[in-house]
């Protein structure tokens, strides 16, 4: 029996059905069924559910079970019925309506939007002949995801079925080469586009085009399939601007744009972004106080660029301009600053831009409440912490995430590990790469056994199919330099496939400098020579300089220093920040 509890339903409408179908006979049970259909088809009222279900219940079938089908999982997913939704699969399975493709992708599309994707993927496994419409979905679904690489190979899997792709099948597959800077597969994809024809005639085709190349580095490409196409509108224009700006190609950019017909917000937050990523600030906020219409969009892009270039005293400076030329502040700009006082660890400044959440109804989003989690972690505050990850309504990747490095952050494991194992619990969360790296980065720091180590490592690789960064690898790599097993750590980096990354023997060299192991770092430093990564690297000089003096080996510290001044290699000044009356100064 098919259960749906609902505090909006309307009894009238019930009732209607009900008084029609009350009467034993196909008929009208048929009309009932055609009452209720309508309803949902048209206006998708809670109460036409609830009669679908009742005469479900009831054993009464439609005269067209796939399409009542169709529309009860559409109003049943809109209005966040998941149960229903699941159950409503249990019925089609029961009643063999399984090679429906219709009711198969309608099912795939709930899946898909319920953060379900294997779900949505077995479903699309049991569909016998599915349409462009079923590939389309899980594609989709895995690169709207971030799973860019899953989606490529199923719209490869497309490509070799008997289904002919269609525009949005090649839209999606664009975004995830740009994604992930595939242009030779791009321009793969490209060739049969034009093959079909579909890229002159087609604006959103052309579109995808122009962002794939810009993302990819292929600035003549996109400049030629702008030329090419037949019809421009906005968003071709902007494709462009944009690809200009992220590419460096600022005059260019400056040229399209004053060619532009009528430039919208957008394209004037590309060109503040691209001036703000070049650390132009002054050009920026020019462009923005030339904007028709500026929106909090566009002063946060500038806000972004001051926190992304590390001027995070800038940055909450810009914040009070901000506040003080009265722009509305949403969810990213106080996600933004918070980014900026995190670094700072200025906790009154973050108590304050917490109030301000608070005033404004914006704390419970989850990207503000990640923030907020965050810039505790960072200041030291766990507790305030805690209770704002707690007191979540709903919580992303992000916060789980974000409390997990917390509590790695602050030292303490116990903590970062019960909560990892009770994200494994959730049901529509599953860990990803940031997850395990901030794990990998508790161990490395703290007392925990290798063993319990390197099973995370393998539940990583294994059980969630999750390929290892040299991120993942140097924080591996210092878990086993901190007992000692330096020598295995070097040969860790070359087993997976990073031995030619300076990275990670830069995180070695640093393993071995905190061990004092002389033998061991100078084997690393001669191959960081041989890769080219010591030249203009002061670290790699330094770590060096400080291990022999350790070793009291004066000779080797003088040879060094005088190399350090032949090349003009010169230490980083450090520097400290202090709280003065509300203002953080670096000293």
């Amino acid at each position: 029996m098919l259960r749906f509890v609902s505090k909006k339903v309307t009894v009238s409408f019930t009732s209607r059905v009900y008084s029609t179908s009350s009467h034993v006979g196909s008929t009208t049970s048929s009309n009932a069924w055609t009452t209720v259909v309508a309803a949902l088809a048209q206006t998708g009222v809670i109460d036409a559910l609830q009669a679908a279900v009742e005469l479900l219940n009831g054993g009464d079938k439609p005269d067209d079970p796939s399409s009542a089908l169709v529309h009860l999982l559409r109003v049943s997913g809109n209005n966040g019925h998941v149960s229903l939704c699941r159950q409503l699969h249990g019925y089609v399975v029961k009643n063999g309506f399984v090679s429906e493709t219709r009711l198969s992708n309608s099912l795939m599309r709930f899946y898909k939007t319920s953060d379900s994707l294997e779900d949505a993927h077995k479903v699309f496994d049991e569909t016998p002949e599915p349409d462009v419409i079923s590939w389309n979905s899980l594609v989709s679904g895995y690169i709207q995801s971030g799973r860019f690489q899953e989606g490529l190979c199923l719209f490869l899997g497309l490509h070799r079925s008997d289904v002919v792709p269609n525009e949005f099948s090649f839209t999606a597959a664009l975004a995830a080469c740009a994604r992930l800077g595939l242009s030779r597969l791009g321009a793969c994809i490209h060739s049969k586009i034009v093959k079909l024809g579909m890229e002159r005639g087609n604006v959103v085709v052309g579109n995808c085009l122009i962002d794939m190349y810009g993302k990819c580095g292929s600035m003549d490409d996109a400049v030629l399939v702008f030329q090419d196409m037949e019809e421009r509108d906005t968003v071709s224009w902007n494709a462009i601007v944009a690809s200009c700006s992220r590419n460096g190609k600022l005059e260019l950019g400056l040229w399209f744009f004053h060619q532009m017909p009528n430039p919208d917000t957008v394209t004037y937050n590309e060109l503040i972004d691209a001036f703000a990523k070049c650390g132009d600030f002054d050009s920026a906020f020019q462009i923005l106080s030339c904007m028709p219409n500026p929106n909090s969009s566009s002063w946060n892009t500038i806000l972004t660029g001051y926190v992304n270039s590390e001027q995070t005293s800038e940055a909450t400076q810009f914040f009070t301009k901000m506040h003080s030329f009265g722009v509305r502040l949403d969810e990213y700009s106080l996600s933004i600053v918070l980014a900026a006082i995190a670094a700072l660890a200025v906790v009154p400044w973050g108590s304050l831009i917490h109030s301000c959440a608070l005033k404004l109804g914006l704390d419970s989003r989850v990207v503000v409440a990640s923030a907020l989690i965050d810039m505790y972690s960072k200041c030291g505050m766990l507790k305030q912490a805690e209770l704002m990850f707690w007191t979540m309504p709903r919580k992303n990747m992000i916060a789980w995430n974000a409390m997990i490095y917390g509590y790695a952050r602050n030292g303490d494991s116990m903590q970062a590990i019960k909560l990892f194992n009770q994200l494994k619990q959730e049901r529509f969360l599953k860990p990803d790469g940031i997850t395990f790296l901030n794990l990998l980065a508790v161990c490395s720091h703290c007392e925990v056994p290798m063993e319990l180590t390197l099973g995370y490592f393998e539940m990583m690789v294994n059980e969630y199919r999750i390929i290892p960064r040299v991120e993942h690898c140097c924080s591996l790599i210092r878990a086993m330099a901190q007992r000692g097993e330096i020598w295995q750590a070097k040969k860790a980096i070359e087993q997976f496939g990073f031995g030619f990354d300076g990275v990670a023997w830069r995180a070695l060299l640093g393993a071995c400098s905190a061990g004092k192991d002389l033998k061991a770092a100078k084997a690393v430093a001669a191959k960081m020579v041989v890769l080219g990564e010591v030249d203009e690297d002061e670290y790699v000089y330094i770590v060096m300089s400080n291990l022999y003096a350790y070793h009291e080996r004066w000779r080797e510290v003088g040879q060094i220093r005088k190399i350090m001044r032949e090349k003009g290699v010169e230490k980083e000044v450090g520097s400290s920040w202090i709280q003065e009356q509300n203002f953080a100064i670096q000293l």
